[in-house]
């Protein structure tokens, strides 16, 4: 089994592209704030169009690639980002939950020897939203609860949760706030996913020869390729 289908690749052509995708993710992201796409029950959180950039290097080089274009990013927001270093710490524990979560499902669907775009998306998708959903209670928990930011939230949650009907109480504040964080990622999830597969759907895009090789995907998804994922 070739290490560039285990891990994704790492020759000089990816890192390039690494380097590509982490910058279009800041890029997009800084857009994502001037726009001012925030979730409307939880105003501090925001939608972050940057991430197809991550999903896109994901999809094309590999998990590994994404990883490092994910740690990139990082360091990008922790100059140029809002609210350092939470903030940047916060999108940096997203991205590693998802890109895990994603290369999980990924596996799942290549050792299946399932064929196709939409099953691998799929596959990978489901897990994404899971590994995200679940590891990212805890940073925010922790945020929350240890650093004091739980007044805040309800102060800026009170009046839309009233919208639905919930009222905020010091009782049940938490577990609503952590809830509907977790509901925001998966939307978030959903969204940036859509678009990359949109994106990865133009037959062109996995006829691509980026250093004269296949994208990761189109390795994945004919049929009878190796997984994509460590055993």
């Amino acid at each position: 089994m070739k290490a560039n289908v285990l891990w994704g690749r790492l020759d000089t052509t990816a890192v390039a592209g690494m380097a590509v995708f982490a910058s279009l993710a800041l890029v997009l992201a800084a857009v994502s704030q001037a726009l001012g796409l925030n979730f409307p029950l939880v105003p501090y959180l925001q939608f972050d169009v940057g991430e197809v950039a991550i999903l896109l290097a994901f999809f094309i080089f590999g998990p590994v690639p994404a990883l490092a274009a994910s740690t990139v990013e990082f360091a990008g927001l922790m100059v140029f980002g809002q609210q350092i270093p939470i903030g940047p710490l916060l999108k940096l524990f997203s991205l590693f939950s998802t890109v895990f979560g994603l290369w999980v499902g990924a596996a799942i669907a290549s050792r299946a020897g399932w064929s196709g775009l939409g099953r691998l998306v799929g596959s990978s998708s489901g897990f994404g939203l899971a590994f995200r959903a679940a590891i990212m209670t805890i940073p925010n928990y922790y945020v929350l609860v240890f650093l004091g930011e739980l007044g805040y939230a309800e102060s800026v949650a009170k009046i839309p949760f009233s919208w639905l009907g919930i009222t905020l109480t010091n009782s049940n504040a938490l577990a609503v706030i952590l809830a509907f964080t977790a509901v925001f990622n998966v939307l978030q999830l959903l969204f940036v996913m859509a678009v990359t597969y949109s994106i990865l759907r133009v037959p062109s895009v996995s006829q691509l020869r980026v250093g004269g090789k296949t994208p990761w995907f189109a390795q994945l998804t004919r049929r009878g390729a190796p997984p994509g994922t460590p055993s």
